[in-house]
């Protein structure tokens, strides 16, 4: 099983965080940038490990970290074979 790792010192704000999860993630091309978006994408993937390192750094999105953790949350909780670790 692959396993991805967020270093969410890079999850600066809303824009820096979908570039970054585009690449890590390794999302097409016509990925939207938004949250359904990041839903749809992680939803789809073939079955990985995904860990967050530095989660304190998150603090640094404000309001925006919690929507955006429910988002990989939902994932995990919906998507077998996607482990939030």
């Amino acid at each position: 099983m692959k396993e991805y790792v967020i270093d969410c010192r890079r999850l600066t704000d809303a824009a820096a965080a979908h570039a970054y999860l585009k690449e890590l993630f390794a999302f097409p091309e016509y990925y939207g940038a938004n949250l359904d978006a990041l839903y749809d994408c992680l939803s789809s993937m073939p079955p990985c490990r995904v860990r967050m390192d530095y989660p304190w750094a998150l603090s640094q999105l404000g309001a925006w970290a919690a929507p955006l953790l429910e988002v990989f949350c939902d994932v995990a909780d919906e998507c077998e074979g996607f482990v939030l670790a």
